[in-house]
């Protein structure tokens, strides 16, 4: 059968498949593909040394008496902070278009001490953010720095030194 060949109607041929915009199906019986199955990731075994290291770690970090992060305090209070700044940027505006929109002195004067009063709140708004946006990463950060002061450093094999040697800041004579 040719590109050119019609059928008994003077029509070409419909097309073989579903027509266009709908998506395929698959017939009755034939199975489809699922999820792939799970494959547990294959790591290097992790010697003995760094298994003794990270208990060690982990009991002196149990041992610090830390208290728990709230977390889910820590993201009610930084909402609140992004609440509150949104909050003293509206006042401000709202002070500036209270200002503009009226001739009496007492009513200016009520939008200076509304304007002046959403500084605060704004400023409050950011350190609630700044404060806890933040507690998280610093605690990620603190224990990664614990544990990199703790775990051996490896240097280059053939300086000859280990990694706290001390290099001497006096500069050599002519």
């Amino acid at each position: 059968m040719s590109m050119n060949s019609v059928n008994a109607d003077g029509q070409p041929p419909a097309p073989a498949g579903p027509p266009p915009g709908v998506p395929p199906t698959v017939p009755q019986g034939v199975p489809t593909a699922g999820p792939p199955a799970y494959a547990p990731p294959r790591h290097a075994a992790v010697p003995a040394a760094t298994q003794d290291r990270t208990r060690q770690f982990t009991a002196d970090v149990g041992a610090l008496k830390l208290r728990a992060p709230k977390t889910m305090l820590d993201t009610q209070l930084m909402w609140l902070g992004v609440g509150l700044m949104v909050l003293g940027i509206g006042m401000g505006f709202g002070a500036y278009f209270m200002s503009h929109g009226t001739t009496l002195i007492l009513t200016q004067n009520d939008a200076i001490t509304l304007g002046i009063s959403a500084i605060p709140v704004s400023l409050l708004g950011f350190a609630l953010f700044l404060r806890f946006s933040l507690s998280t990463f610093m605690r990620f950060w603190l224990a990664r720095l614990i544990a990199a002061q703790q775990s051996p450093r490896q240097g280059p094999a053939d300086a000859g030194t280990d990694a706290t040697t001390v290099l001497p800041t006096t500069p050599a004579q002519h």
